[in-house]
């Protein structure tokens, strides 16, 4: 059968069956005598050696060859995270406690993902990615220096099987785009060349798909996250925690009920501020009637 036949016959069938590695391996043979004497057998090895990859990528990442493959325990990925809540002593502490961290964690080969502060500097966040063999030490470093810690949650999640599943479905989808680029150079028709760029086009955009679910699981497991959360003292706390005492807290009291009595007596001169009128209108009667009775009394 000639070569250019083989080719169109291969195509075809790719695209119509979804054959994606075999018809590479076949193309780079057409010329050899196994294609020329028949075709049914390379066309079964096509297909056998099509569906290894598929099983690779299906079967998940443990497996090679029908077997479970063992990971060893320092080869598992292990997402990390934790929540840490610590207390300081005011707002400029707060900021101090927050530049100390930063050193901490950059110091660790990390650094800070997002941070953010309240309007009244009495609450910080910062989110740090820290590099997974530094984590442990640094976390308790944090929990330990920068102030009274209130509380601390931890989690890990093994994504092992994840990863291992996605790195094979990217080497079958480099695959894959290998081999219909090598069918690209054999097809012979405008439509042929057609098909052979649209199932490329869309082979290269599940792809990078993978290739970024990738990079991000890679990221996570590369990088433990944790979120340091900075607070203040209330001021009902501080109230409690320090207490009026010594002079000034003597001070303090005075003042308070110095005040109290001077708003006490402007409240009762503002309660009899309207019956000072009536008062002296009846005082001044109340005079003159004592006058006249004490001159009737002179006269008599």
């Amino acid at each position: 059968m000639p070569p250019k036949t083989v080719c169109a016959a291969l195509l075809a069938a790719f695209l119509a069956g979804g054959v994606l590695t075999g018809c590479s391996q076949n193309t780079g043979h057409d010329a050899g005598p196994a294609t020329a004497e028949g075709g049914g057998a390379p066309a079964q090895a096509q297909r056998e050696d099509s569906r290894e990859p598929e099983q690779g990528a299906a079967g998940g990442a443990g497996r090679q060859d029908g077997q479970q493959v063992k990971i060893a325990p320092d080869d598992r990925a292990v997402i990390h995270e934790a929540a840490l809540r610590v207390q300081v002593d005011d707002a400029a502490g707060l900021e101090r406690a927050a530049e100390r961290a930063k050193q901490m964690v950059t110091e660790a080969g990390g650094h800070v993902h997002r941070e953010s502060t309240s309007g009244d500097a009495r609450r910080a966040e910062l989110t740090f990615k820290i590099p997974v063999d530094r984590y442990p030490a640094t976390l308790q470093r944090l929990a330990g220096e920068l102030g009274r810690r209130l509380s601390l949650t931890q989690q890990a999640e093994d994504v092992t099987e994840e990863v291992a599943d996605v790195d094979s479905r990217v080497r079958s989808a480099e695959a894959t785009l290998a081999s219909l680029r090598k069918l690209m150079q054999r097809a012979n028709t405008v439509g042929e060349v057609i098909s052979v760029e649209r199932e490329i086009a869309q082979r290269q955009a599940d792809l990078e798909a993978l290739q970024a679910r990738q990079k991000a699981l890679r990221g996570r497991t590369a990088h433990a996250t944790v979120t340091l959360t900075l607070v203040t003292p209330s001021p009902a706390e501080t109230e409690k925690k320090t207490g009026p005492g010594g002079f000034l807290g003597g001070l303090r009291m005075g003042w308070t009920g110095l005040v109290t009595l001077a708003t006490g007596v402007a409240v009762l001169a503002g309660l009899l501020l309207p019956f000072v009128p009536v008062i002296a209108v009846i005082a001044v009667v109340a005079l003159g009637v004592r006058r006249r009775l004490r001159a009737r009394r002179t006269g008599g």
